[in-house]
């Protein structure tokens, strides 16, 4: 038989997985006997194809002469209501989840408005709680993949934020021993290493080494501390959290430089957060227009950034 004699009796898999054998040969009986008078050959003309249909079906699912018969076409027949319900629910789950992820587009987008909105008018950060009296130090990712390819000692791939008593920001750059004060860029929040391959997603620029040809390597671009606005939003933001962790990349604003590229830049990967001391406050450049534009040639970006 081609059909699975349930099937050719009209005994849905639902009712086959929901009840028990006796019940279920009993079913069997009545639509076999009903079916054969409504197709018997002496009633319908060309109902005797369907009547040995019916026969054969029958005799598969006897039970009581052959209950291995009836069981093994049982167990099939419900392996395709399992084929089924699978599919339905794969089909399902594509339905919520194309809706899911539109929803996260949408949320996204709000998101990123707003980080831009309240940019223009915060202070350092967006963070609910904002950071004071805090040293953060972090690795600066491009500094320490270029570096690797220069004379540089590693160290130079570190610095330091600190937070004063009252939140504003400075930054001490690799190998400078003050803090600088800087007043244009916004922090937005981390995203924990763990979550972010964040590698592939920096911004790359050619090197000399990549106009002399040949095949490209590591040397042949340099990487930059910043990610396209459109790639930040569709694999930072979703896991973006407005406040400061420790082994979290560190992302920011910095005002008035979105308008020129559509960049989100990447401070570096926070290593330690721990309270600001003393000491470290006396190292702070108090705020002049040379300390301004020192601290702008050692950030990422245009040289042209206004304070």
């Amino acid at each position: 038989m081609q059909r699975n004699p349930f099937e050719v009796l009209g005994i849905s898999p639902e009712i086959v997985r929901d009840l028990d054998e006796k019940a279920l040969f009993g079913l069997v009986k009545a639509c076999y006997r009903a079916l054969q008078r409504a197709y018997h050959p002496d009633l319908q003309n060309g109902g005797k194809e369907k009547a040995v249909e019916l026969n054969l079906a029958f005799e598969a699912l006897d039970f009581e002469r052959n209950p291995d018969s009836f069981r093994e076409h049982r167990q099939a027949y419900l392996r395709r209501l399992s084929r089924k319900t699978q599919r339905r629910t794969i089909d399902e789950l594509h339905r919520k989840l194309a809706v899911l992820l539109r929803q996260q587009e949408l949320l996204a987008e709000n998101f990123w408005k707003h980080l831009l909105e309240a940019s223009q008018n915060s202070g350092p950060t967006l963070f609910p709680e904002k950071p004071k009296a805090l040293k953060v130090s972090l690795l600066d990712l491009g500094l320490k993949f270029n570096a690797s390819f220069t004379s540089y000692a590693r160290h130079v791939a570190f610095k330091e934020i600190l937070f004063d008593e009252e939140g504003r920001l400075y930054y001490r750059f690799p190998r400078r021993r003050t803090f600088q004060p800087v007043n244009f860029i916004t922090l937005v929040g981390t995203v924990s290493r763990r979550l972010l391959e964040i590698w592939p997603l920096l911004e790359k620029k050619p090197t000399p080494q990549a106009a002399e040809g040949g095949l490209p390597d590591l040397k042949a671009f340099e990487v930059i501390n910043a990610i396209q606005t459109e790639v930040f939003k569709r694999s930072c933001l979703p896991l973006l959290k407005t406040e400061l962790q420790e082994s979290s990349y560190l992302f920011s604003l910095h005002r008035k430089h979105y308008a020129l590229e559509p960049l989100v830049f990447v401070e570096g990967m926070i290593l330690r957060i721990e309270p600001a001391s003393p000491k470290d406050f006396n190292k702070i450049v108090r705020k002049t227009s040379k300390s301004l534009q020192n601290c702008k040639e050692y950030l990422p970006g245009p040289p042209a950034l206004e304070g």
